[in-house]
């Protein structure tokens, strides 16, 4: 019960008394702390909480941060766009919006972020391929959501492979695939949904050249991938590192642009990691309450031991909208869970997918730059990420039934 009070008071804090993110998850955290007898030692857990998150994505962040800045800036953007449209055929524009929000959101390490980067060029670029703005728009956000739930190594998949204890070999061989398949229903659906068009068309901007646009987006994802072929690479393979590197490259492609694009990122990186934070240290005073043994023994003999993780993570996805605060707090609060920490990490990342509505405020800024109604944003946003949502959780289910 004190669970449930906690998350609706965060909730609430978030949407009704506007709240920041950050503040709404600490408030809820000492909330929780109180409800379930706390002591002194409340506050050391927030401070824990706090600490964990930050160590393990301060970095990550603020490196997603600029060189999404730099793309931004550099026009970087359209030049990737264009590449990727010209790859696919124009008749299949909706697509190369989708694969442009999936590879974007990889190293720029915000969904939104990327989704910002990319909205004014995506958007004209439907209308200018023969299609329809919304839908276009529409794809990128999902696939960047595809991407940002399922790959190693996005802050989603990061936080889960540390928490759980799984190696991110493990963590890619399962969700990259699986990511390359939801590409089928995605393209299909949104391909199909009934959608008005509106809006003029945008004219394209000159192009930068290519080793500006695509050398910051490659370069960490390469060392990443290296470091999982060649271990012997260590270091250098680390998601730190990695992305580390990519904002360095960032920054000297800027040249005199340099210091303007580091500024105008770490004021955006700082408000992300606050958030997450917020997040760790929610998560960390729930799990110190003993709540995942609690559901375990309670709700094991009334729903299947693998729906669990997947109904928690639901839940607070729908309490509160962000993806990666979903899953800092769900991997804390079934940690130790009797189930293969794969399956569970899968198990989680499907829950974050799901009941992505008005709580979530991707899916407000979505509707604000497509000029959708509530009922359209739902249709193009919200259904098809619980659709992507449950095709997780079904390949989840049959490779712990057959594989595990």
């Amino acid at each position: 019960m004190a669970f449930l009070v906690a998350i609706f008071l965060v909730a609430f804090l978030t949407t009704k008394g506007r709240l920041s993110p950050f503040l709404s998850l600490v408030v809820s955290a000492l909330a929780y702390g109180v409800m379930t007898g706390m002591g002194p030692e409340l506050m050391g857990a927030i401070s824990e909480g706090l600490a964990r998150v930050f160590s393990a994505l301060a970095i990550i962040v603020l490196s997603g941060s600029v060189i999404a800045e730099h793309l931004r800036r550099s026009g970087g953007v359209e030049r990737i766009v264009a590449d990727i449209l010209a790859a696919v055929g124009g008749g299949r524009g909706h697509l190369a919006a989708g694969l442009s929000g999936y590879l974007v959101a990889l190293p720029v390490m915000c969904t939104m972020t990327s989704y910002l980067i990319l909205e004014p060029v995506v958007g004209g670029m439907g209308r200018r391929a023969g299609g329809s703005r919304r839908r276009f728009l529409f794809s990128a956000a999902a696939f960047s959501v595809i991407s940002f739930n399922l790959v190693y190594p996005s802050p989603v998949i990061i936080t889960l492979t540390r928490s759980l204890g799984v190696s991110p070999a493990e963590a890619l061989k399962f969700g990259l695939p699986l990511s390359l398949l939801l590409f089928i229903p995605a393209f299909v659906y949104l391909g199909r949904i009934p959608i008005a068009e509106e809006g003029a068309a945008v004219e394209p901007l000159p192009l930068p050249p290519r080793l500006v646009s695509w050398a910051p987006l490659a370069l960490p994802i390469l060392m990443i991938l290296a470091g999982l072929i060649y271990p012997p690479m260590g270091l250098l393979g680390s998601p730190d590192v990695a992305l580390l590197a990519g904002a360095l490259l960032s920054a000297a492609l800027a040249k005199g642009d340099a210091e303007e694009t580091i500024k105008r990122a770490t004021r955006r990186a700082g408000v992300i990691i606050f958030d997450l934070c917020g997040a760790g240290a929610f998560g960390y005073v729930i799990a110190q309450g003993g709540l995942g043994p609690e559901l375990s023994l309670v709700l094991g003999p009334i729903i299947p031991a693998v729906a669990l993780p997947f109904l928690v993570a639901s839940l607070i996805q729908l309490a509160q909208g962000s993806r990666v605060v979903t899953v800092v707090i769900a991997a804390e609060i079934m940690g130790g869970y009797p189930m293969d920490p794969t399956t569970l990490l899968f198990s989680i990342s499907a829950g974050a997918f799901v009941l992505s509505s008005l709580s979530d405020p991707y899916f407000w800024l979505v509707k604000e730059t497509t000029g959708s109604d509530l009922r359209q944003n739902i249709l193009g946003y919200t259904l098809p990420l619980t659709l992507f949502g449950l095709i997780v959780f079904l390949a989840t289910v049959l490779r712990w039934l057959f594989f595990v």
